[in-house]
């Protein structure tokens, strides 16, 4: 048996923060809660975080790929891709990720004429931070199919379309996935994650059945893998055992002015959904004949009126005790849609708090795209925890790590759409792990619970977010990440 002290324990929205105690667990579960005063500590224990909505493998490989993320402007861009040129490390394909534009001087990209004289014959594959549009080069875009969708051949900017079949194209070499899977596991470990929701492409669900990384996951096939719009699946008999979900898009971002937003974009652009009502409902047919969950992402307000309105029509159609349950991925635009005909009893929401503070601040990009009202408005979470819907938390890997986003929902720009620690605490636990299939993991941090639990470095009840760490991270009574000696035999 083993046991450690902590100055405070956040246990569930039932109970408050619970006084100084001593945490007791034998094998893979708590068997005793004691409060004692002798107990002088800073530790701050809650359930063990999960990331309800992240792409496990990329947390992997973008470690691995060439770093873009602080990329200044164009040409800083084309300097550092450059300077990787005899680099092995991404594989035969020269892969990097993170820039993100909207925070240049000057938000031009690169011609294609410039990204080839600074690539040769090299083939460059370069994802934005959203992941919805990428650059690439002459050379790629020769490797690429004919008519690739997506594809601008006369500007190397990709939107959508070929970029979500790219590692299904061309896959990562082995070496390069097993190394992702091992960098994946520690990251969630040192974040204090002790349980995933990942969203993969066949390609990388087929690595993650294969490798079974240690911690707990569940994994979410993306539709289009399926054959959605074909009458009958192909192919996934070997894979549909270990996938729990499918997702589905229905727009794309708002930074690639791809997201299906209820009006005009500030420029005048009109981004409608990817997909018709017809494919919609066929989707949610699919799914529900192949006893997986169905999943939309869902940001504009023109995508979440189409699912909202769609779902309500099948469950209509196919009236039954128990309702299919419906996921609803970002919801950010969701005042377009509100009240809708969403219902407690079908849909849930997974949200991503580190789009508030990364995007939505004063001046951010989203305010660029959309204006300032209604940017502001954006991502409502208390319009859906006041409702009473389950309300999951993700970081979607832009990035990754609960504690980088929890402000988001704390310190929303509009006060009456942010919520409360707790309530932000049960988004990213307990919620989170129902959303996601994880029962055991639901329950209040109590006696005969799944010892997972999350360890910080003082209380998110009176301390910022920005001054918290995680100092260890404990799944099935074992600490996975930090301090060794935090458990001590008893």
């Amino acid at each position: 048996m083993k046991s450690f002290a902590c100055g405070g324990i956040w246990a569930g929205p039932e109970h408050g923060v619970l006084p100084p105690s001593r945490i007791s667990i034998s094998g893979k579960r708590i068997i005793d809660i004691s409060p004692s005063a002798d107990v002088h500590s800073h530790l701050f224990v809650i359930p063990g975080f999960v990331d309800a909505h992240c792409h496990f493998c990329w947390n992997g490989l973008k470690s691995l790929y060439l770093d873009l993320a602080g990329t200044a402007s164009a040409q800083d861009l084309l300097d550092k891709v450059s300077s990787e040129m005899n680099s092995d490390g991404t594989g035969r394909i020269l892969r990097g990720f993170g820039y993100d534009c909207s925070s240049w001087n000057n938000p031009a990209l690169p011609s294609l004429a410039e990204l080839d004289r600074a690539t040769g014959n090299h083939p460059v594959f370069i994802r934005r931070v959203c992941c919805h549009e990428a650059l690439v080069n002459s050379a790629m875009l020769d490797m690429l199919p004919l008519e690739c969708p997506g594809a601008d051949y006369s500007t190397g900017i990709i939107r959508e379309g070929v970029i979500f079949d790219f590692e299904s194209l061309f896959p990562p070499e082995p070496r390069i996935m097993d190394q992702a899977c091992s960098i994946a596991t520690e990251l969630a470990y040192s974040s204090g994650v002790t349980a995933v929701c990942t969203f993969e492409p066949l390609v990388t669900a087929e690595v993650l059945l294969r490798n079974k990384p240690p911690i707990r996951m569940s994994i979410c096939l993306f539709g289009k893998d399926a054959g959605f719009l074909r009458e009958t699946p192909r192919n996934l008999e070997r894979i549909i055992p270990g996938i729990d979900g499918l997702k589905f898009f229905l727009d794309g971002s708002l930074g690639a002015s791809t997201a299906a937003v209820s009006e005009s974009y500030s420029d005048g652009t009109v981004t409608e959904p990817v997909l018709s009502d017809k494919q919609v409902l066929r989707s949610l047919e699919l799914t529900e004949s192949l006893g997986l969950v169905p999943v939309y992402h869902a940001i504009g307000g023109r995508a979440l009126a189409q699912i909202d309105r769609v779902s309500h029509d099948f469950q209509k159609k196919h009236e039954r005790e128990n309702p299919v349950t419906v996921r609803i991925e970002h919801a950010e635009e969701l005042v377009a849609d509100w009240p809708g005909r969403w219902d407690t009893a079908v849909h849930s929401f997974v949200m991503q708090p580190n789009f508030v503070n990364r995007w939505q601040v004063s001046g951010g990009l989203y305010e660029g795209k959309l204006g300032k009202e209604r940017a502001l408005a954006l991502s409502p979470f208390s319009l859906v925890s006041d409702a009473g819907f389950l309300l999951g938390f993700g970081s979607d890997s832009m990035p990754f790590g609960p504690l980088r986003g929890l402000s988001g929902a704390t310190d929303h720009p509009l006060e009456q759409f942010g919520i409360d620690t707790s309530s932000a605490l049960n988004a990213y636990t307990l919620e989170a792990a129902a959303i996601c299939g994880f029962q055991d993991l639901a329950g209040d941090l109590t006696v005969g619970r799944v010892a997972d639990m999350t360890v910080l470095s003082a209380d998110p009840f009176h301390t910022s977010w920005d001054e918290i760490e995680v100092v260890a991270t404990i799944s099935g009574g074992e600490i996975v990440y930090g301090l060794e000696a935090l458990l001590e035999e008893i």
